[in-house]
């Protein structure tokens, strides 16, 4: 046992805002890879991409840009579940006071946050999309349907951004409201709001991502799989700088917020 050992635990020496980080991180990505939580998540969301599309590509009539289309649809509902997913992450350990706690200890507000970050961004990422992902690839092989496979990671990169918009934006409404109502609202009313507010204005919008806006046959993510081109990219920075101006708020936020 190293000198400064205690019981079995070893004392990190990690300073300034990496301070508490390693165990912070390491209990924040056990909560989804140690748990039955991955492969429940992996499971469901293979069974809900991959059973809409059958529906489509082993139909009477197959149809190539609907399935492309379906596809960036249905990976706008595993962005809705993250939005879920993340509504306790913070506001859930403010009121139950183990963000209090855990800050009591030689734990840095920063590596705190991070902690709730790159964790559930991670586990998220790969259960709700990447695992569904690649069995998609599959099934449209198997079914005979053709897809450049570079074109397929760059449309399932576009719906990790999709993700990624609604991970940050409940991460950030967790540290400006102390209850899960507004956190848990304000991201379910903009994924099905914004498609009121006409195709001028929705097409720089994360819909625009997932469903086709306008008179576009395709979203941005069925365009890019299909092989169309793109009509409605801004929305792609637009979303992109919004997932940057939705951490640093939170994190700005949580460094002046009182537990």
């Amino acid at each position: 046992m190293a000198s400064g050992d205690v019981a079995g635990l070893v004392r990190l020496d990690e300073r300034g805002w990496r301070r508490g980080m390693t165990n912070l991180m390491r209990a924040g990505f056990g909560a989804w890879w140690r748990t039955s939580t991955w492969w429940v998540q992996a499971l469901l969301w293979t069974a809900v991409i991959n059973g809409s599309l059958a529906v489509v590509i082993w139909g009477d009539a197959p149809d190539d840009v609907s399935a492309f289309t379906l596809f960036g649809v249905m990976t706008m509902f595993a962005a809705i579940a993250v939005a879920i997913v993340m509504q306790e992450a913070i506001v859930g350990e403010k009121r139950s006071g183990t963000a209090a706690w855990v800050l009591s200890k030689p734990t840095s507000r920063t590596a705190f946050m991070l902690s709730k970050l790159v964790p559930n961004a991670v586990g998220a990422l790969a259960t709700m999309l990447v695992i569904p992902s690649a069995a998609t690839l599959l099934h449209l092989a198997v079914a005979g349907v053709e897809v450049s496979p570079l074109r397929f990671a760059l449309g399932v990169t576009v719906a990790a951004l999709n993700l990624l918009f609604y991970l940050t934006l409940t991460l950030m409404l967790g540290t400006l409201f102390n209850g899960a109502g507004p956190v848990i609202a304000v991201p379910l009313a903009f994924a099905f709001g914004q498609q009121l507010l006409g195709p001028a204005v929705t097409a720089y919008l994360p819909w625009s991502l997932v469903v086709p806006v306008g008179g576009a046959e395709s979203s941005v993510i069925g365009a890019i799989i299909g092989g169309e081109p793109v009509e409605t990219s801004a929305a792609i920075v637009v979303t992109a700088v919004a997932c940057v101006v939705f951490t640093v708020v939170a994190f700005w936020r949580w460094a002046r917020t009182e537990l």
